[in-house]
């Protein structure tokens, strides 16, 4: 029973796909996703959570979440039509396409030269799919559709793109001549296809081409040599949008990524910004241990001065030596007046009472032992 009123609640949906009026290809991928989960739904109902369950086991199971988000897409608007809600949140992820410099194309142009087999006929075609691919940007069901009278006026004119949207590109002048030669050396017809093979044939011939040379590529990064093409060229970016039919501009700001050059400008204007000056390799080094050493110097005579009222006075520490021991103080001499008293009694900081106080108290109890012995022991 569960059975026939999911494939009934399938076969309705079907039927409302037809008339979104979708791309014919758009339409078969939504039909084929939508049937995978019907089939592994067999006897459970239909609901979110045994979808949420399809989309994990698929996820399980090495899909990429590119291709789980291809099925989340129907199942969505299914659930949807038949009055249930679908929430999932996917982890954003922004991979750059592979970048292929002019020297890949030139490369893929002599595979197809290099052509010596039954099918070497093919090489003029083969050769001017690569091209129009490189100078249009075109999507391969684009090119696949292609027809003479979608040619005019120097412009080619795409027809239902993707989204089912129409844009024109300029033909590019390296494109003209060889395009026009193909379509009257061929007595192609206006309406007929000017290629006459279908996306996945243009795919296969691509693939192999590239196989030939050495390197991996499908025509859809030609579109993307294409767009980074007119980057490095310096177009503007809404231009680049509307001539890859793009429905929002941050789908072509990834092409900015992939030829950064534009952060190089930002990035010089740092230039001169600090600036060091050239000294030996150890004199920084050297001038902050001598005034590490006269601070600790400086310290270490405050608290070993004589007490308070006695018949010596605390002179200032003796220079620092080159070696790494400190310099003793030199013997005190005189009466000590009251500030040096206040001076003595006034520094907590330097000797904090704490007994937690790590390095510092350590020099207080070595210099308080040295205290405890005999006067000559002490100097």
């Amino acid at each position: 029973m569960v059975q026939l009123e999911s494939a009934a609640a399938f076969c309705d949906f079907t039927a409302e796909l037809e008339l979104r009026d979708l791309n014919p290809s758009t339409l078969s991928a939504y039909k084929q996703r939508l049937r995978d989960f019907q089939a592994w739904l067999e006897e459970r109902p239909i609901s979110a959570n045994a979808a949420k369950q399809f989309l994990a086991q698929m996820r399980e199971s090495g899909y990429t979440q590119k291709s789980v988000k291809a099925y989340y897409a129907p199942i969505k608007s299914f659930l949807e039509y038949i009055g249930l809600r679908l929430k999932v949140k996917f982890r954003y992820q922004r991979h750059l396409p592979a970048y292929h410099p002019t020297q890949d194309i030139q490369a893929l142009l002599s595979a197809v030269d290099a052509r010596t087999d039954t099918w070497s006929k093919l090489k003029d075609r083969d050769s001017l799919i690569i091209l129009a691919f490189a100078h249009t940007g075109l999507r391969r069901s684009e090119l696949a559709r292609l027809r003479p009278c979608d040619i005019a006026n120097n412009y080619i004119y795409v027809r239902s793109g993707k989204g089912d949207k129409d844009r024109a590109i300029p033909l590019a002048q390296d494109l003209r001549q060889p395009l026009t030669a193909y379509i009257e050396t061929n007595k192609i017809s206006p309406g007929s296809p000017i290629f006459g093979i279908g996306p996945k044939h243009i795919y296969t011939t691509i693939k192999n081409y590239a196989r030939a040379a050495g390197f991996d590529m499908s025509p859809h990064a030609l579109r993307h040599y294409f767009a980074t093409t007119l980057v490095e060229k310096g177009a503007p970016l809404c231009a680049i949008q509307q001539l890859l039919g793009h429905a929002t501009i941050a789908t072509t700001a990834v092409y900015l990524d992939m030829v950064p050059s534009h952060l190089q400008t930002s990035v010089s204007l740092l230039n001169g910004s600090l600036s060091r000056s050239v000294t030996p390799n150890n004199t920084n080094r050297s001038v902050t241990k001598d005034r590490s050493r006269s601070l600790s110097l400086s310290l270490s005579n405050e608290q070993r001065g004589a007490p308070c009222g006695s018949k010596s006075k605390r002179e200032k520490p003796s220079p620092p030596s080159s070696t790494s021991a400190p310099s003793r103080p030199s013997p005190s001499t005189g009466r000590a007046n009251e500030a040096s008293c206040a001076s003595a009694r006034d520094a907590p900081t330097a000797w904090p009472e704490s007994p937690n106080a790590g390095g510092i108290r350590l020099g207080y109890t070595l210099a308080g032992r040295r205290r405890t012995g005999s006067s000559e022991s002490s100097q």
